[in-house]
Order: structure tokens, then C-alpha cells, then sequence
């Protein structure tokens, strides 16, 4: 049975968002492989794996400009997104995805993303965008096997924030 996904309430949703888990084990990473005209993400095994947590505060922070919401709630959240329309190239940005735990790859993330990609199609969105770290291999993985292609990198991007991190663009036409 699909998830029951439902409009965000930033007021009365909000403790039940930030109390999700967002951390994940990844025994491996992404290498960014280019050249002039090309980029390849390489998957290198890492000698003990990497347990990584992104900071769920930054839902809520005043600097996030995403405008819409939803949560996956069947008896308590496990899944929420957000996004931003961006109307002067049509874009739709995932500003977030998480998970609960126990909900991965259980179709959450899939019904997530199925609604927001109807949201951007109800806007005139053509596509979708996201970034994610390099060391989000699972997450990227996820994005892959929903449509998602690789559309850039940042080795910059996260500068002291999350040193060594890069920035990995994906996309799917609406």
C-alpha cells in the first residue's frame, strides 16, 4: 500500500520533520572523474564505511526558500519534502528529501517525489533539480533509479561547511 502523503503544517508538522533521522552508512563514495567536456562519477570503496547525518534544522532555517511541503504520514512522519519554483527557467528545486530510516526503500522517497514532480507540472516546471553531496551515495543511487540524471558538480560548493564534500547536480525532465 502506497504511503499517505499530505500538505505540509509547518506549525503542527514541525517537531514531527525534525525529529526525522537523516543519517545513513555508505560503504562507498563518488570520485568526480572530468575532463573539458565530461563528468563521471567514479564509486571508490572506503576502508571503514562513513556514517554521515545531514542537519535537519535547516528545514526551518531562514536562508531555505522553498515554499511548499509535504510529509509522508501513515500514524507519524516518516518521509518529508520540499521544494521551490524557480518560474524564470521553469525549474522545480527539491530543496529536501529525508527519510526515516525504517521507511527506506519502502516507496516513501518514491510517492515524495511523485508528488512534488505533479506540484511542478501544475507550475509549468519542465524539470526538476536537486544537488547532494558526493558522499550521499545511497541518496544518489535512489535519485538514479527514479530518473534522475547527473547534470553537474561543485567541488567548491560546501567549502568549510563540509570540507572534502563536493556538490552533485541531478535532474529529470517534467
Amino acid at each position: 500500500m502506497p504511503p499517505t502523503i499530505r500538505e505540509l503544517d509547518k506549525q503542527r508538522d514541525r517537531r514531527a520533520v525534525e525529529a526525522i533521522d537523516t543519517s545513513f552508512v555508505t560503504p562507498t563514495i563518488y570520485d568526480l572523474a572530468t575532463t573539458e567536456s565530461s563528468i563521471t562519477l567514479v564509486e571508490r570503496t572506503l576502508p571503514t564505511p562513513l556514517t554521515k547525518a545531514y542537519s535537519i534544522g535547516e528545514v526551518f532555517a531562514g536562508w531555505a526558500r522553498w515554499d511548499t511541503g509535504w510529509v509522508a504520514d501513515d500514524d507519524g512522519v516518516r518521509g518529508f519534502a520540499a521544494v521551490g519554483y524557480e518560474p524564470w527557467h521553469a525549474r522545480l528545486n527539491l530543496w529536501f528529501l529525508y527519510i526515516a530510516p525504517a521507511h527506506r526503500r519502502a516507496g516513501v522517497g518514491r510517492a515524495l517525489l511523485a508528488r512534488a514532480e505533479d506540484h511542478g507540472r501544475a507550475l509549468g516546471a519542465t524539470h526538476v533539480w536537486l544537488e547532494t553531496s558526493n558522499v550521499n551515495v545511497p541518496g544518489i543511487s535512489a535519485y538514479r533509479r527514479l530518473g534522475y540524471e547527473l547534470c553537474g558538480f561543485d567541488r567548491l560548493y560546501y567549502g568549510d561547511y563540509m570540507p572534502g564534500e563536493s556538490a552533485i547536480y541531478l535532474a529529470k525532465s517534467l
